[in-house]
């Protein structure tokens, strides 16, 4: 028996759903994140984070930075302000609990990043492991985005089968 809970634990359901669809051969993410860079600065006293990304949605893509009070909070801020140009249902999404948990004895363990979100009706929780932990932090991050906007995608793609079925 190992004596780490979170090496115990089964992977959130969102992480689940998203594994899911994502092993599926006609899968297409609705975003990819071309480039990611942060710049975490002490100056004159002070800490800065300023995270800058580029990200492709279709055939554009897209620039956004953001400063935040932390690396995660400033790369989440900027995806924030690249995603909702497209999925302006997003505006509700907001990170609720954040945490990461190292699974070894040094600072080379690997990392298990856990992010509960929520939208007002729903949450759910994403969860990605990597021995870097800003990686599995981003990771769990990008996880939880993209699994709101499948879902979104998914019940739209319900209610339009439906609605052609009711014409018929």
């Amino acid at each position: 028996m190992t004596d780490n809970i979170f090496e115990e634990q089964e992977a959130p359901q969102a992480s689940r759903e998203l594994a899911e669809l994502k092993s599926s051969p006609d899968y297409v993410a609705p975003f990819e994140i071309i480039r990611r860079r942060v710049i975490d600065d002490y100056n004159e006293g002070r800490m800065t984070c300023d995270a800058t990304l580029v990200i492709r949605i279709g055939d554009v893509e897209d620039t956004e930075a953001a400063r935040g009070v932390g690396v995660v909070h400033a790369l989440d801020v900027a995806l924030r302000k690249a995603l909702l140009k497209y999925f302006p249902f997003l505006a509700d999404v907001k990170v609720t609990e954040t945490y990461a948990h190292a699974t070894g004895e040094s600072t080379e363990a690997d990392v298990i990043a856990v992010n509960k979100f929520s939208d007002g009706r729903l949450t759910w929780t994403t969860l990605a492991k990597s021995a870097n932990t800003i990686e599995a932090r981003w990771q769990s991050l990008v996880d939880g985005y993209e699994w709101r906007i499948m879902r979104e995608h998914n019940r739209l793609h319900r209610m339009s089968r439906g609605s052609q079925q009711g014409k018929r």
